[in-house]
């Protein structure tokens, strides 16, 4: 329960830093592969004082690959970028509808049988995930919004595929900090071939210009992701698919947290009853997490 907590502390801090971050002027790509590039330096120097090998095998590479985008440069990116348009708390609600997409997954594929309890979950979650795309934080419906709605959604069903796809391909006898340090150099990879195609496509620029403020908080958030991830790995190595879906549970906490605290976001009553029927569902599709889970072979 502590690495969970520990983990979804450090992961979720990429709501209100990366809401610091844009606000300063940097691009979300730019900051979101700023932070896998830093995560990255800081799980290989954890690995090589922890002693482990960091030379890759070639199942490794392919796990990394594949769960770099999954795990973050996909769903982080689409979390960062709708930020600047939802503010951090939206976007930190709809993360927390993972664990229902990790479960549906988990159902389509067999590798756990249907629960009632849990199939009741799986509709709470839903419905709370359909008000929120339907209503704007001032409580009236705004189509033109659903954009941003809808591109704050892909964060929690790319992070459901990868949950599974972590569990389910997990390279035999490799530990959780190698994994994690090759995923996130992927991540960054994956990043940047990104940018430069946005920028050969005339779709993204970029001037170049980091303030000091901008820059420290790229590097803390470097850190926090690093650390985050390592704690991350780890519950995936010892839980299944589901149980380590809870993390999007925290991360939600932390970022509506500090969007009400810090940056003083006014929700509507919408949101606060989408949140509610969220919880209500997370709650009932982890009732029974520690039976019948899947779980790495």
């Amino acid at each position: 329960m502590l690495l969970l907590f520990a983990a979804g502390l450090c992961i979720g801090s990429i709501f209100p830093l990366g809401k610091l971050a844009t606000a300063q002027g940097v691009a979300p790509l730019v900051y979101v592969g700023a932070a896998a590039f830093g995560a990255t330096l800081v799980l290989m120097l954890v690995s090589a004082v922890a002693g482990h090998c960091l030379r890759p095998t070639a199942a490794t590479i392919r796990y990394a690959l594949v769960a770099g985008q999954l795990t973050f440069a996909i769903p982080w990116s689409a979390v960062v970028w709708t930020i600047a348009h939802l503010g951090s708390g939206i976007p930190a609600i709809i993360q927390s509808t993972a664990p229902i997409f990790t479960l549906m997954l988990v159902y389509v594929l067999r590798l756990e049988r249907p629960n009632p309890v849990r199939l009741i979950g799986l509709a709470l979650g839903l419905a709370g995930a359909l008000i929120i795309l339907l209503s704007r934080s001032s409580g009236a419906m705004q189509p033109a919004s659903a954009v941003w709605y809808g591109a704050a959604l892909i964060a929690p069903i790319v992070l459901a595929i990868g949950n599974v796809f972590r569990t389910t391909n997990w390279p035999s006898g490799q530990t959780p900090l190698v994994l994690a340090a090759w995923s996130l150099l992927a991540a960054t990879l994956g990043i940047a071939l990104c940018s430069l195609a946005l920028i050969g496509a005339g779709a993204f620029t970029w001037s170049g210009g980091i303030t000091m403020e901008a820059f420290i908080i790229m590097a803390g958030q470097g850190i926090a992701t690093g650390l985050g991830y390592a704690f991350f790995f780890r519950l995936q190595q010892v839980g299944g698919p589901v149980f380590v879906s809870q993390l999007s549970y925290v991360n939600t906490a932390v970022g509506l947290g500090f969007a009400v605290a810090l940056f003083s976001e006014q929700l509507s009553r919408w949101s606060w009853l989408a949140l509610g029927l969220i919880v209500i569902g997370v709650l009932l599709v982890n009732r029974t997490v520690g039976a019948g889970t899947a779980r790495r072979k």
